[in-house]
Formats: C-alpha cells, sequence, structure tokens
C-alpha cells in the first residue's frame, strides 16, 4: 500500500526536466577589486511547464558563485567568472543550475615592460623600473547584465 502512494506521489507533480533553459539578471554590479558587496541575481522570465503553470517564479534569487582575481603589476589584468548555483521553485525546492558569464579588464603588459625596460635602461636608470608596476585594468560586470543560456542541471518534480 504504501509502495502504492509512493508511486502515486511521484506522478501528481509537475515534472521540470534537465535542460530546461532559463535567463538570469545580475542586479547588482560585479568588479574583480571589491571584496565586501555580495552581488545579487534574480531569475529573468517565469519557468512554465507545457500547460502554462508556473514552476519557477519570475524575480525568484539566484545563488552565484564568484571567482575573482585582482589587477597586478607588469599590466595584468583583473578578471572576473559568475557562476549560476542554484534557485527555488514555487514549491520550495531547491533547483541545481549550470550556467556563468565572464569578464576580463584590458591587458596592459604591452606599456608596463615596454615603458619600464625602456626606460629602465635608457633615460631613467633604475627609476624607470618602476613602470614596471602598472596595473591593467578591473574586470568589470555592470548591474541588470543578463546571462542567457542557464539551464536546470538535474529533474524534477514540482508539486502544484
Amino acid at each position: 500500500m504504501a509502495l502504492l502512494m509512493l508511486n502515486l506521489s511521484i506522478f501528481a507533480g509537475t515534472p521540470l526536466s534537465r535542460g530546461t533553459s532559463l535567463s538570469v539578471r545580475i542586479t547588482s554590479s560585479i568588479n574583480s577589486k571589491s571584496n565586501g558587496n555580495s552581488p545579487t541575481a534574480i531569475v529573468e522570465n517565469d519557468v512554465k511547464d507545457q500547460e502554462g503553470s508556473i514552476l519557477i517564479k519570475r524575480g525568484t534569487p539566484v545563488q552565484l558563485q564568484i571567482e575573482k582575481k585582482k589587477a597586478r603589476g607588469c599590466g595584468k589584468a583583473g578578471y572576473v567568472n559568475v557562476k549560476c548555483v542554484s534557485t527555488t521553485a514555487v514549491d520550495g525546492q531547491n533547483i541545481s543550475l549550470e550556467g556563468n558569464i565572464d569578464s576580463e579588464g584590458d591587458n596592459k603588459k604591452g606599456l608596463a615592460i615596454g615603458l619600464g625596460v625602456g626606460l629602465g635602461l635608457t633615460f631613467l636608470p633604475f627609476v624607470g623600473f618602476a613602470f614596471l608596476a602598472i596595473k591593467g585594468e578591473q574586470a568589470k560586470i555592470q548591474s541588470n547584465t543578463i546571462i542567457p543560456n542557464v539551464f536546470v542541471m538535474n529533474d524534477y518534480n514540482i508539486s502544484k
């Protein structure tokens, strides 16, 4: 009897299948330099099943994983990678997601090395080597940036 009830409860939910696509909007700006803020993101559009029932509501928060590298000397640029980890379905289930966006700042290696070595060996001996400390640009992802290809990683049954 319990086995029969278990099997019936599986059919009571609406399937949210693996590979379902959704868009995510980043609601706060992110850059490779700052450490203090925790960026936020939301689901951009309602995710619906074939009958039109909403499975994930628009505006549902999305958990992000951020990987950053600050710009460094010798013209090395900053880097930011934002990965979508999970969101919540209308029934409260945690939904695993796969999708990311990244950004890299402008590289200034040529400028830093050219000025540092060129001036350090010719016109400004020893002092010119200080130009090797020139940093590249920081990476930035503006607020309201949309991550278009985010996918559901597993199959779920969403109860209405």
